[in-house]
């Protein structure tokens, strides 16, 4: 039997006072939170990211019809494996694991701390480039989603179980909305907290900010220097005290905060 763990989104403010909503903006809105979770399913369901095509997650995510007070939309999604399975942890319940999981996405596309549970930091033990990754393909679908507030609502509250796991409104929407491009090369040095050497996505500790950055890069300096990072996340994981030292340009927030780097090249740094 598959594990049923439900989600429901609640619109607050503005139109969703009278129990409606902007049509255009609102479905779309809802549509992004919906790939949000199919995406997160499909890696919860077999351990693989996916985001093109027919992927397993496409057909996990259930929605109901919408319900006034204000607006109310709930949304299941149906897991038929657990986490032992998958991710060959011991007894842990799917639903936790899951709502968890969904929690970090989210969170890590805001900006904001994640304060993860033991379960999600040991999967970051084992699988850190993954989940960056999976972090990283939920950026366009998070900013959709964000679309409905200001256009007629006030807030997006998503809620996982009992539980509220974020509420999107005019700040989170001004986060991932305000891109503001720093192109000037710059370089550093870094400790790699995670990297997956297929898609080029990860993070590095950087030092002056005291927080890791996601960070990308393009198809050819993935192979070019991707047995970099490799030794960097290596040195990390082994807490060799030793890095790289990076060029990268950088992607901002509108205050000026370092949202994403963008590599351009790297070399071991073996002197510490």
């Amino acid at each position: 039997m598959p594990t049923e763990v439900p989600f429901r989104l609640q619109l607050a403010g503005g139109t969703a006072e009278q129990h409606e909503f902007q049509a255009y903006d609102g479905y779309m809105a809802l549509a992004g939170m919906a790939r949000t979770l199919s995406l997160a399913a499909n890696y919860a369901e077999t351990g693989k990211i996916r985001q093109r095509g027919d992927y397993e997650g496409r057909h996990a995510v259930i929605g109901s019809a919408i319900r006034p007070g204000s607006i109310i939309v709930d949304l299941t999604v149906f897991l038929q494996n657990t986490p032992s399975e998958i991710f060959g942890y011991g007894a842990i319940a799917t639903a936790p694991f899951f709502y968890d999981l969904v929690r970090r996405v989210i969170a890590r596309n805001l900006g904001q701390p994640t304060d993860d549970t033991s379960a999600i930091t040991e999967l970051i033990s084992k699988r850190s480039g993954e989940l960056e990754t999976l972090v990283a393909i939920n950026e366009a679908p998070i900013r959709q989603a964000h679309g409905i507030v200001g256009h007629g609502i006030s807030s997006m509250q998503i809620v996982g179980g009992s539980n509220v796991l974020n509420t999107f409104n005019a700040e989170t929407k001004e986060y991932v909305s305000g891109n503001v491009e720093d192109s000037r090369p710059h370089e550093a040095w870094f400790s790699v907290a995670s990297f997956n050497a297929n898609s080029g996505y990860g993070s590095v500790y950087d030092q002056s900010l005291g927080r890791t950055v996601p960070f990308k890069m393009k198809r050819e300096v993935v192979r070019n220097y991707r047995t970099i990072f490799s030794w960097g996340l290596d040195q990390y994981t082994n807490r060799t005290g030793r890095g790289i030292n990076a060029t990268y340009w950088r992607i901002l927030a509108l205050d000026g905060t370092p949202k994403q780097y963008i590599m351009t090249s790297a070399i071991k740094d073996e002197t510490t």
